[in-house]
C-alpha cells in the first residue's frame, strides 16, 4: 500500500538533497450542509476527509521561500515580504500565507514540497488545505507558537487577500476535525462541536466534470453573493429596528419572527451606493472585501440570496439533530433541501452539478447536493453502505467521474 509520507521525504530529499526537518498533513474537507453561510456567522456542519495535501518544509536562512509541487505549477520562488494579489494562482497563496506570518523568525526562508491526492481545484478545499498545510509546516519550523485555531484564522485571512472574501469555514474544520464525527461550528462567539456520524451512513463524493475555481468570472459571483448578503442584513436590520455596530451579517438578525416575511420584501438586486444612500451608512463599510473594495455600484442579488442563508442556517441545525438521533432519511431530505435552494435561490449550482446529483439520487442516495462553493466542483451524496458502490457507478457515467467514499478523519497533523 503506498505511503504519502514515505514517498514525500523521498521526493524531499531527490529535490533539495537532504531531508526534510517538517511534515504535515492538511485534509481536504466535504461540507455536508450550511452552504455559503460562514460569511454570514452563520453555522455550518463540514467534515475533513480521508484524502489530503502533505507539506515537506526544511529552514533556510536567506528570507526566500521555494516552493514545489506536481499538482500545483509552476514552482514558486518568494521573498517573505511578497504580497497575494488576485490571479496569481497558487504562489498567491503561498504569498498570503508569509504576509500572515511576516512577525514570526523575520529573515527565515524555507523550502517546501507539497504531494497528496486531494483534487485541485475540485471544490474539496485544496486551496485552504494548502495554505493551512503551509503556515502548519512554516510554523512548526519556524517555532512560531500558533494553535492550530490561529493557524487556521490567519489562513482565512491570508486567503482573503488572494481576492476571496472566505468566511472561515474550510480553515476552521482542516484545523480542528475529529475522525468520526462532522464539526459543528458557530462564528459568533466562534465555538466547535462534533457530530458522530451514524455507523451505517456514507458519504460519496462526485465530481461534476467542471472545475471549481476561485479566481476570475467564479471569484466575482462568489463576492457578489457575499455583499448581497451584507446589504440584505443591513436592510433587515433597519426594518426590524436593529442597530448594527459591526460589518452587518445576517447572523445579527437570524432567529427574528419577522425576518421569514420581511425576506420576501427585500429588492431582487441592489448596488451598495444604492443601499447606502438609502439607510445613510457607511458605503466603504459594506463595500470592503479582504482585498480592496467592491465596486459600489454594481448590483447583486439580495433577497433570493439571503432567502438561501437563513434557510440553509436553519437547515445545520436540523441536520444535526438527524445525525445525533441516526435518522438518515430525514438527514438525506435535508441534503436535497439544500441543493434546491443552492439552484433555486441562490443560483449556484450548474447542470453539471444537478445532473450527478440526480444520478446519485436514483441510484439509491438518500440525499445528495453540490458541495462548497458551487459554479462547478463536486456534489456529496449520503447513503448506506448497500447502494454505495451503484452510487459511485451512476456517478461516474453521469459526468465522467471521478467518485469516491470518504471518510470523517482528523484534521491537521505534524507528522
Amino acid at each position: 500500500m503506498p505511503d504519502p509520507v514515505a514517498d514525500l521525504r523521498q521526493a524531499f530529499e531527490a529535490a533539495y538533497g537532504e531531508p526534510p526537518a517538517v511534515v504535515v498533513r492538511a485534509p481536504g474537507r466535504v461540507n455536508l450542509i450550511g452552504e455559503h453561510t460562514d460569511y454570514s456567522y452563520l453555522p455550518v456542519m463540514p467534515i475533513a476527509i480521508d484524502r489530503a495535501l502533505y507539506v515537506a518544509a526544511n529552514a533556510t536562512d536567506d528570507g526566500m521561500v521555494e516552493a514545489r509541487s506536481a499538482a500545483f505549477e509552476p514552482p514558486a520562488q518568494l521573498s517573505r515580504d511578497a504580497e497575494a494579489e488576485p490571479g496569481q494562482g497558487w504562489h498567491g497563496y503561498l504569498a498570503g500565507a508569509l504576509q500572515e506570518l511576516r512577525n514570526i523568525a523575520p529573515g527565515r526562508g524555507a523550502r517546501l514540497l507539497v504531494h497528496g491526492d486531494l483534487p485541485a481545484e475540485g471544490g474539496l478545499s485544496s486551496s485552504s488545505a494548502l495554505t493551512v498545510g503551509v503556515m502548519a509546516a512554516l510554523n512548526a519550523l519556524w517555532s512560531g507558537g500558533l494553535e492550530p485555531l490561529a493557524i487556521a484564522r490567519k489562513a482565512a485571512a491570508a486567503e482573503r487577500r488572494t481576492g476571496v472574501e472566505t468566511g472561515g469555514m474550510d480553515q476552521a474544520v482542516i484545523a480542528l476535525a475529529v475522525p468520526g464525527a462532522a464539526l459543528r461550528i458557530d462564528f459568533a462567539p466562534f465555538e466547535t462541536r462534533p457530530v458522530p456520524l451514524p455507523e451505517e451512513l456514507r458519504l460519496v463524493v462526485a465530481s461534476s466534470g467542471e472545475p471549481a475555481a476561485k479566481s476570475g468570472e467564479m471569484r466575482d459571483a462568489y463576492n457578489q453573493r457575499v455583499i448581497g448578503a451584507r446589504l440584505a442584513a443591513v436592510l433587515l436590520a433597519d426594518q426590524i429596528g436593529i442597530e448594527l455596530e459591526e460589518r452587518p451579517r445576517l447572523r445579527d438578525v437570524w432567529g427574528i419572527d419577522v425576518v421569514d416575511v420581511l425576506v420576501d420584501e427585500l429588492p431582487e438586486q441592489a448596488s451598495v451606493k444604492e443601499v447606502a444612500r438609502s439607510l445613510g451608512v457607511d458605503a466603504g463599510q459594506l463595500a470592503r472585501l479582504g482585498n480592496g473594495l467592491f465596486d459600489a455600484q454594481v448590483r447583486v442579488p439580495v433577497r433570493r440570496t439571503a432567502r438561501h442563508i437563513l434557510s440553509e442556517a436553519n437547515r445545520v441545525d436540523e441536520a444535526e439533530a438527524a445525525l445525533r438521533e441516526g435518522d438518515l432519511k430525514r438527514f438525506g431530505k435535508l441534503l436535497n433541501e439544500s441543493h434546491d435552494s443552492l439552484r433555486n435561490d441562490f443560483r449556484c449550482s450548474t447542470p453539471a452539478l444537478d445532473k450527478v446529483c440526480a444520478a446519485m439520487r436514483r441510484a439509491g442516495a438518500l440525499g445528495a447536493r453540490l458541495t462548497g462553493a458551487g459554479f462547478g466542483g463536486f456534489a456529496v451524496a449520503a447513503a448506506r453502505a448497500d447502494a454505495v458502490a451503484a452510487i459511485i457507478e451512476a456517478a461516474e457515467k453521469a459526468t465522467g467521474g471521478p467518485a469516491f467514499e470518504v471518510r470523517a478523519s482528523a484534521g491537521l497533523e505534524l507528522l
